[in-house]
């Protein structure tokens, strides 16, 4: 066993090939070719005078000097950690790396408009990869698969840290310009008048909130349909006479952009209710969530300016 050839970046393709159990996934975390990845594979067999990592048809698997090694590697890496964190400049113009991060339609725009006016001129090595998420991402963000995901506060909690951007305390209609529900006074009767276009993530709610306490109250909502896309029902709103909701201040900025679309903020009282309907033992609200796997320094640093800057434009939309 030739220890003295261990360096850090053999220690980081171990931890990783150890939790994704891919090369393909390993070389997409850590920003490498999957012939580097079998290089520094190749490196630690020689070392360790072991396979470490079995080949199968559905992955690597581990063999039993990989499992007893693993746990001293993980305290390695921690170190080294530490030692970046306290003991090192953080230096944004020679930072590098590449990070996935996932949002709801509604945020999607204004990360993109975070990244570029404010984490690229800083760190301009930087690369990114910003998707509209249309699925559960609680496993992929748990394993490193997803850098950061903008999402509402239902979400599965396997060992994610989440941090809530802002609270929801407003909730707004939505309907065609001149519609006849802005006449009437905004109550769960009136609103039950009219047809009702979801604005739904990948089913995040059984059904619309408005169905739930129309139905406590014995009236019916007809539901016309569901979409996780802004600018869908904005043709839906515009060519029908089906109105929506939404609690997402981003959504309200980008309607109030469209002329034959009128938005208005729900009376309080109703408002209260709508949200006394959701109940997923967290407070009600959008939410930054990532994992504990990457304690870089970039990935640290590029935490706090997500947070930091999409909740101030948040708080600035609400105002305007």
């Amino acid at each position: 066993m030739n220890i003295e050839r261990l360096d850090y970046h053999s220690l980081i393709v171990f931890e990783s090939v150890s939790r994704h159990l891919n090369a393909g996934l390993v070389a997409n975390e850590l920003g490498m070719s999957i012939s580097s990845v079998s290089r520094h594979l190749g490196i630690l067999r020689d070392i360790f005078n072991d396979v470490l990592f079995i080949r199968r048809a559905h992955g690597f698997v581990l063999t039993d000097k990989a499992i007893q090694v693993l746990p001293c590697v993980k305290q390695l890496l921690h170190g080294y950690q530490v030692l970046k964190h306290n003991h090192t400049q953080f230096n944004p113009l020679t930072a590098k790396g590449h990070f996935k991060i996932y949002a709801y339609n509604e945020f999607t725009y204004i990360i993109n408009k975070v990244v570029n006016e404010f984490v690229l001129p800083q760190a301009p090595n930087l690369t990114f990869e910003i998707r509209t998420l249309s699925s559960d991402c609680s496993r992929a963000i748990e394993h490193g698969e997803i850098d950061f995901a903008v999402v509402y506060e239902n979400f599965k909690e396997h060992k994610i840290i989440s941090e809530m951007l802002s609270p929801t305390e407003e909730i707004f209609l939505i309907a065609k310009s001149e519609h006849p529900v802005f006449e009437d006074e905004l109550t769960v009767e009136n609103l039950c008048k009219y047809g009702y276009f979801a604005l739904d993530n990948f089913n995040d709610l059984c059904c619309p909130l408005l169905e739930q306490i129309a139905k406590k109250e014995g009236k019916s909502l007809d539901i016309k349909g569901a979409t996780d896309n802004i600018a869908a029902l904005s043709r839906h709103i515009i060519d029908t006479n089906s109105i929506s909701m939404s609690c997402n201040v981003f959504t309200q900025e980008y309607l109030d952009l469209i002329p034959d679309i009128q938005t208005c903020t729900l009376p309080s009282e109703l408002t209260e209710q709508l949200l006394d309907m959701i109940n997923v033992g967290r407070r009600v609200g959008n939410y930054l969530i990532y994992s504990e796997i990457n304690q870089s320094s970039t990935h640290h640093r590029l935490k706090q300016q997500l947070f930091n800057t999409i909740r101030d434009e948040w708080y600035l939309a609400l105002k305007s």
